[in-house]
């Protein structure tokens, strides 16, 4: 079947849906094929055999120079393999060129934006809601409910009152309470009776309770919700409603009761026929909460005002204890399902209360997409920005750029994110922009332009060969010229003697050559390669630059760059040979965390085991914690212009300076297709 996709011009393009990726050299969508330790031919993946493209006179070298070190049963094949060495030692072969930079990722998001940042872009929601002329309406404190109840004491009626004026001057009630306990116990007449006859003996006359007072239209309800937590924070006091003294768990369950005791002045509650009593947050807290050890710090940050929690982390806390409370959204047929469901994004509003700025609620959006828009809307925190940083612990998450737990353990306040995002996709990704990225090489090991330091035996074991080839030759010469003469002239021994030692420098040659090439590497062009299965620091080096003679090492083991890697404990920082041998015995496919994947970085000279479902083919520069950059790799799927991230790894920082720019990426949303992992 057919599948079509755009390029940066965007231009369509029709393909089969296979792995593919953006070359980093014309911009044009192409298949991708993977080398692999163990090519699996019945993949559905274009796989291949790890292959290297040193040149080949080095390559021939360091092969007839293991065999002369180690001999084996290939000894046989030096005779044949010598000369061919010898052959492309002699004919010019083309240098690898040196560059500054990695490959750059040359594609970018070229869809429309669900939500953006900025009032000035397009975005599909603003649209929707009338919003699309630039003028949103953002700071939402200080405003009043649009509906009370009010006693009239000339009629000694309750009525509902919608008058602007007489609803902002009024003093009233808030009411909470959990539906299901209600129902349970009654109906909602009687919890109505109950609120006002309790509104009354407090000495109020006016109540709030989203029975009466929110709007039956889709549109209204969303600008009740907008409004929540005013409701809240204006009442005089909030007042609880419980059948009994056994129903706080299930009130305290409920998504929209925490915002709801924790914004409000005072609380007071009562218990089925009991009088009306006033409460603390600390003991509501032990009452209705169930998860009181974690919820400790927001209830003494509101509650006595001590232990003050820096904004992020209570944001954060509060983000989850929300997200542990059950949602009414699936209660469509209740009458609080009516007047607060039907939202999938539910619990960012009841959230969004706590928050300078709020959003407008909107039906269709999901709740990743309500969450962005709110971190959009109140960016001093920049948590979407850090947040797109971490690894998801829960590897089922990796494809969400919500995260709760960083595999590595940083808090989301250790990040100090190098880009901003700048809106959602209909998708779910989040678009970023100022984005260091490079792309990864997956077909083979590249040709690498690479420097040593050039002593003087490396200097003349390079010219050795090439000093013997002439020698060679001038002394075949002589011999040659005089050999016709007897007894032979002394011209002629002269260049017999020359021949025989320069051909024994020649059969030596090829370690010569190696030991040219061997040593320290100093300077190589950035490349990131990558490889599906394990293999070791020593053999990525020879892929790279060819075999060495000498203990100079060229490639090394991350120390904390990847949830495989192992710290060494002599006194120098740098990675554990154990990582290796664990990578290589661990499962090469788990069904959660994907393939085992290698990567290797020829800035830093450092090799990283991963695992992912897919192979990443951009690598992403998004934040720097603790003394480490956070790079993610991604991989693409054209049919969106969207990055899939894969796994996130803690790189050297300084790496991303030879890392080009790029334009808007989308990273995150939901995989969609046959290879949506």
């Amino acid at each position: 079947m057919n599948h079509e996709c755009y390029n940066s011009q965007l231009k369509p393009f029709y393909h089969r849906k296979t792995l593919r990726y953006t070359s980093p050299s014309s911009g044009k969508c192409k298949r991708l094929i993977v080398q692999s330790v163990n090519p699996n031919l019945n993949s559905d993946w274009n796989e291949d055999n790890v292959r290297s493209n040193a040149p080949l006179s080095t390559q021939l070298a360091g092969w007839l120079c293991r065999v002369m070190l180690n001999p084996s049963y290939e000894t046989f094949l030096w005779l044949f393999i010598w000369p061919i060495y010898f052959i492309a030692l002699l004919v010019p072969s083309r240098r690898p060129t040196f560059s500054h930079y990695y490959k750059p990722y040359l594609m970018r998001f070229v869809g429309q934006l669900w939500a953006a940042r900025s009032p000035r872009e397009y975005s599909l929601q603003a649209r929707a809601a009338g919003e699309d002329d630039g003028h949103a309406r953002r700071v939402t404190h200080a405003l009043y409910p649009r509906f009370l109840v009010v006693y009239d004491n000339n009629r000694r009626d309750w009525t509902r009152v919608d008058a602007e004026a007489a609803v902002r001057r009024k003093p009233y009630v808030a009411v909470t309470y959990c539906y299901s306990d209600v129902i349970n116990s009654g109906s909602t007449e009687a919890l109505i009776e109950q609120v006002r006859n309790a509104t009354l003996d407090q000495g109020f006359d006016a109540y709030w309770l989203d029975l009466e007072c929110l709007f039956e239209d889709p549109a209204q309800k969303a600008q009740d919700l907008y409004r929540m937590s005013d409701v809240y924070r204006l009442a005089s006091f909030t007042l609880i409603i419980l059948t009994n003294e056994s129903a706080w768990p299930a009130w305290g369950g409920r998504v929209w009761t925490l915002p709801e005791a924790l914004l409000s002045r005072e609380l007071r509650y009562k218990a089925g026929n009991n009088a009306v009593t006033p409460i603390s947050l600390i003991q509501i807290a032990s009452l209705a909460y169930s998860h009181h050890d974690e919820e400790s710090h927001i209830i003494n940050s509101y509650g006595l005002g001590k232990d003050p929690l820096e904004r992020l982390e209570r944001n954060l806390q509060l983000k989850e204890a929300i997200w542990r409370r059950q949602s009414s959204s699936s209660q469509l047929t209740s009458q609080e399902g009516s007047s607060q469901g039907r939202y999938r994004a539910e619990k960012v509003y009841a959230l969004m209360g706590f928050f300078e700025h709020r959003i407008l609620p909107n039906a269709e959006e999901t709740e990743l997409q309500a969450l962005a828009r709110l971190f959009m809307a109140n960016d001093n925190d920049r948590i979407a920005d850090r947040m797109i940083s971490m690894f998801p612990r829960d590897r089922r998450g990796i494809n969400q750029w919500y995260t709760k737990e960083d595999e590595y353990g940083a808090k989301l306040w250790d990040i100090e994110p190098t880009v901003q995002v700048i809106g959602i996709t209909s998708n779910g990704s989040l678009v970023l922009d100022g984005c260091r990225a490079a792309a990864i090489r997956w077909k083979n090991f590249p040709s690498v332009a690479y420097a040593t330091r050039r002593t003087i035996r490396r200097l003349l074991a390079h010219a050795l060969p090439y000093v013997a080839s002439a020698v060679f030759v001038a002394g075949a010469v002589i011999l040659i010229s005089s050999i016709h003469a007897f007894p032979l002239p002394p011209l002629a021994v002269v260049g017999g003697i020359m021949a025989a030692f320069s051909l024994i420098l020649l059969i030596f040659a090829p370690i010569f050559t190696t030991y040219a090439h061997s040593g320290r590497v100093v300077l190589a062009r950035p490349w990131l390669i990558g490889v599906k299965g394990v293999i070791s620091a020593q053999e990525a080096s020879d892929y790279l630059y060819g075999y060495q003679i000498g203990d100079s090492r060229r490639t090394f083991y991350t120390p904390s760059g990847s949830p495989l890697a192992r710290p060494s404990d002599s006194k120098f920082r740098e990675g554990h040979v154990s990582q290796y041998d664990a990578a290589l015995a661990a499962p090469p496919f788990d069904p959660i965390e994907g393939h085992m994947f290698t990567l290797v970085d020829t800035i830093s000279g450092t090799v990283y085991y991963f695992r992912a479902h897919r192979p990443p083919t951009v690598c992403l520069f998004t934040g720097s914690e603790g003394g480490q950059g956070r790079f993610i790799l991604a991989s693409e799927e054209c049919s969106s212009s969207e990055l899939r991230r894969q796994t996130v790894l803690r790189m050297p920082s300084y790496i991303s300076v030879y890392m080009h720019t790029c334009d808007w990426v989308a990273l995150g949303g939901k995989p969609s297709g046959r290879y949506k992992q």
